[in-house]
């Protein structure tokens, strides 16, 4: 309730700002007042799924939990909405605050048992889940209650052929899984520059090994060694699925 009253009350102010010419960007037509979703962003659900002892995998127990905590927030969505106010729920990047929940969740005394959580239905380190399980964790018997939606990322330490691509996106299709991505880490040499699109120990113009690496956020790349210290660590810990 607090945060919908919260979120009520900024949606106001934007709208105060809109009614006095002060946002150029809405009186301009690029954005729509009417059409703002109020969003309530979710991180550390699996987080709360491992501290009930549930296993993290595709199972009922975890979908079934999954679909609770989602259709609170759902319910409350559909309470506070009105002519004026439209929300939804989504399963946020938390490309920063992801660290900081962890850290805030540490220093009030809860058991934390990762620095940084997870933005996604699977854990980022899991070597056991195929890509075929990801998607039916992000697709409709995961994601319905989900109004704003939850990304799948799809890592892999190579580029596919047309036909593996088309599988799994006819895969993401059968299963409902509407928002994925497919990140392959770019390879950039820190001593010649070059920049190659595949994942590489060794740059393939100059033979160095003083390598870094660019990887997708939220639609952009950024070099890994620009990550905070708490996404640096995460980062490590991802598993990148190779295809054979």
């Amino acid at each position: 309730n607090d945060i919908h009253k919260f979120q009520i009350a900024y949606n106001d102010i934007i709208t105060m700002f809109c009614n006095n010419k002060m946002l150029p960007m809405f009186d301009a037509g690029y954005i729509n007042i009417d059409r703002q979703y109020l969003t309530l962003g979710i991180n550390g659900l699996l987080e709360l799924a491992e501290f009930m002892g549930i296993d993290i995998n595709y199972n009922d127990k975890y979908k079934d939990f999954a679909n609770k905590i989602l259709g609170i927030c759902e319910n409350a969505n559909n309470k506070y909405h009105d002519e004026h106010h439209m929300f939804n729920t989504e399963m946020i990047p938390a490309e920063s605050v992801g660290v900081k929940h962890s850290k805030w969740d540490k220093e009030d005394g809860y058991s934390v048992t990762r620095d940084c959580y997870n933005s996604y239905f699977y854990k980022v380190e899991d070597t056991t889940l195929t890509i075929f399980d990801k998607i039916k964790m992000h697709g409709n018997e995961f994601i319905s209650k989900l109004s704003g939606g939850s990304a799948c990322h799809l890592n892999l330490t190579e580029h596919l052929t047309k036909k593996q691509y088309e599988i799994i996106v006819n895969e993401c299709v059968k299963k409902g899984c509407s928002y994925f991505t497919f990140n392959v880490p770019n390879t950039i040499c820190n001593k010649c520059g070059h920049i190659s699109k595949d994942y590489l120990n060794k740059c393939n113009m100059c033979g160095s090994e003083d390598l870094d690496y660019m990887t997708r956020i939220i639609g952009y790349l950024v070099r890994i060694s620009k990550f905070s210290e708490g996404r640096k660590i995460e980062a490590k810990k991802r598993f990148y699925h190779k295809l054979v």
